[in-house]
Formats: C-alpha cells, structure tokens, sequence
C-alpha cells in the first residue's frame, strides 16, 4: 500500500467517524430543536383560540377549513390538557402522515370548550432527511475530493520521490555510471537524496577496493602458490630421494595443490557475491550439460557410471556465461564426487527446471547444512567443500532456487 494511500484510508476512516457522530449528534439535537419549535406553533395556536373564544362570546368555529383543529362544547368544567404524536390519514395527499395532537379545556362567558389542536411533523422529518442527505453527500464530495487529491499528490507531489525510487532500481554498482539527483522543492526529498548519494559514494568506494583486494589476491596469492608447487615438482622428479623422503614431498606437493584450488575458490565466491561478472547473455543449460558430459565422458568411465538424460523441454535463461559453465560444471563433478562405483547420473529437464540424481551412500551432514561453505561429505581432502556453496551463490545472484534431498538411494539436486 503506498504512503499517501495510507494516509488517506486513514484520514477517511476518522473522517466517517467524525461524520457519523457528528450526525448522529446533530440529527438527535435537530429533532428536539424541530419538536421544541412544533410545541412553540401549537402553543401559539392554542393561544389564539382562547382569545378568539374570549372575544367572541356569541358564537366559535367547531373546525377550521385545514381541519387542523377542533372546538366542541363540554358541559363538565374540568381542565386538562395533554399532547401525543400519532399518524392520520391525509385525504388531499392520500398518505398516512405524522401529526402532534394537543387536547385541552379552556372556559369563556361562563362555557367550556374542548379544543383539539394538530399539527404535521412533515416538514421537521423533511428538514431532517434533508440534511441526512445533505451529509451523505458531503461525505461522498469528501471522499472524490481525496481520491482525486491522492492522484494529484502522486503525479506531482510525489514526483521527485518516484523520480528517485526510478533512478536507484535501475542503478548497477558495477556500472561506471554516476547517479545524480535532482534538486527538489522539498527539504525532505532533499535530505534523502544527500543521504542516498553519501551511501552510493561509499558502497561504490567499498566495492571498487574489495574488487582491487580479490584480483591482488588472485595474483599475489595464486603466484607464489604456482611457483611452490613447481618447486616441489621438481623435487619429486629428484631420483635420489629416499622413499620417505619421496612420500613426505608428495604430500607438501597435494597440501600446495589443495591450498591453491580453495584459494582459487574462495576468491570465486568472493567475486560472485560482489557481483563482479558483468557480462549476461542467454545460456541453454540442456545444451550445455550435453557439452560437459561430454569432457567428463572419461572420468564417468573411471567409475563406470551410467548416464542417463531426458531433456523434456529446453531451459533458457539470461546468465553469464562463465558463471553458467562453473554452476553446471560444479553440479556435476559434485554428482560424480559423491557417487560409487558402476553408479548411475540421471539428468533431466522439464518446466524450467533441471534435475541432477546420482546414486551414493546416505549423506551423514545436516541436510540443511548442505550448501554451506565447507560442508562436505566424509574426510576426503579432493574436495573443497566450496563446490555447492558456489553453485547456491550463483543460483541467489540471477534469482534461481537450488534444492537438495535424498530418496530411494538417490542424492537429488
């Protein structure tokens, strides 16, 4: 829900409020302001008839022309008088309608009267609806009034900040492109844009020296590496080593060599998470699986692993190449990492989704633990333990989803 839209609910829902005890209040004080004023005409009314009768000894009008009210002679000289509302057929408008009746006595030149006085509530229950509706309607401008309002405000108002939100969605830290904020007509878009532009300088400053950081270590690290293990290389090639002399070289020679693929994918990992491969263009993965299992035929033939795949439909998608040949790379020396011998790999494809089986013994780690960062299965130190930990960071970097279980003797990925 957007901010003013919220504001504007809100601003409505006090509003109805208000207007409903507002009107409640007002309809409950016009009804005894119109009741006071009705009894005030009838007490006027009644008046008029007592001094017609009090000057007119000789005769009186039985009824009036409106039939709004009634004299008639009493012989008892009792007085009282008493009031009721109640409904009468009105013949001219043939319709029930609400009246106030007044009955009272009343004595003049020695004779009793019993005079009955009505008067319609017509007019105050038209005055009431009147202004019910007078409400309601004001209520209905109120609420067009705003809804215009809100687009108005959004369209020019909210301009600047839509203007900003547009400028930081399409804004790309591995881009060389500046962003630049516009100066607005309120400090507070202005505040925000000063605060977003401090916070770009430094993400793009800390970006620039992480991506300096893993390409020095690339080099620094991987060089003197290369120049150990060609070293140690050459001691091995050494005849007059003795065989325990021989053994312990060799296992520098496997410790150099372990050292420098886990640098060589820690720095990977690095540069994935710092979305540091530009480059995109769209990659078929079924094609591309096909092309590995290729390269890879002889080391499934080590194991003699069956392969089988059924690629029900394509699976295309925007990537980098690199990143596409390490993640499906990465997937299927993991399938063959952890499978056994005269094994099998089963790989299909169906509603962009590739699915990788292998047979293996049960995983003995958290299952959830799995694409962790040196989670591995067992001692063995060919592996890193970075292989699906790289292969998860690249799937989270172009929003793909990597799942993993284990079933009938089959690890599935």
């Amino acid at each position: 829900m957007k901010l003013q839209t919220k504001i504007n609910s809100r601003f409505l829902l006090f509003t109805l409020m208000l207007f409903s005890v507002a009107g409640g209040i007002l309809y409950f004080v016009l009804g005894k302001v119109l009741s006071q004023n009705v009894n005030e005409i009838i007490e006027s009314r009644k008046n008029n008839i007592i001094l017609f009768l009090n000057q007119n000894p000789s005769s009186y009008i039985t009824e009036s022309p409106d039939h709004s009210f009634h004299i008639s002679q009493v012989s008892s000289p009792t007085s009282y008088q008493y009031s009721k509302d109640t409904i009468i057929y009105d013949k001219e408008e043939k319709e029930l309608d609400h009246y106030r009746i007044i009955t009272f006595t009343t004595s003049a030149h020695g004779k009793n009267y019993k005079v009955v006085l009505n008067h319609s509530l017509l007019e105050s229950e038209d005055l009431q609806e009147t202004i019910l509706i007078f409400m309601a309607t004001l209520f209905l401008l109120i609420l067009l009034s705003l809804f215009f309002l809100n687009r108005w405000l959004s369209l020019s108002v909210w301009k600047p900040f839509y203007t900003t939100l547009n400028q930081l969605k399409s804004f790309r830290i591995e881009e060389k492109r500046d962003i630049s904020f516009s100066v607005t007509g309120v400090s507070e878009f202005n505040q925000l844009n000063q605060v977003l532009n401090s916070m770009i300088h430094k993400i793009r400053t800390d970006y620039i020296n992480m991506k300096e950081f893993t390409e020095n270590a690339s080099h620094e690290i991987q060089t003197p590496l290369a120049i150990i293990k060609s070293k140690v290389e050459l001691f091995l090639q050494d005849k007059t080593l003795s065989d325990k002399q021989h053994q312990q070289i060799h296992i520098m020679y496997e410790t150099v060599n372990r050292l420098s693929k886990l640098t060589e994918a820690l720095l990977l990992l690095s540069k994935i998470e710092n979305r540091q491969f530009v480059e995109q263009t769209e990659i078929d993965f079924c094609a591309l699986i096909i092309k590995k299992l290729e390269f890879l035929e002889e080391l499934f033939a080590l194991k003699q692993i069956k392969i089988t795949t059924r690629f029900f439909s394509e699976v295309k998608t925007i990537i980098n190449p690199m990143l596409a040949d390490i993640l499906i790379n990465n997937l299927l020396s993991n399938a063959l990492k952890h499978n056994i011998k005269k094994g099998e790999i089963r790989i299909s494809s169906r509603d962009r989704e590739i699915t990788i089986q292998n047979t293996g013994k049960a995983p003995t780690i958290d299952l959830t633990k799995v694409f962790q960062r040196f989670a591995k299965q067992g001692d063995s130190t060919e592996s890193t333990g970075l292989g699906l930990a790289i292969a998860n960071e690249i799937c989270k970097s172009y929003g793909f989803t990597l799942t993993y279980y284990f079933k009938n003797d089959l690890h599935t990925i």
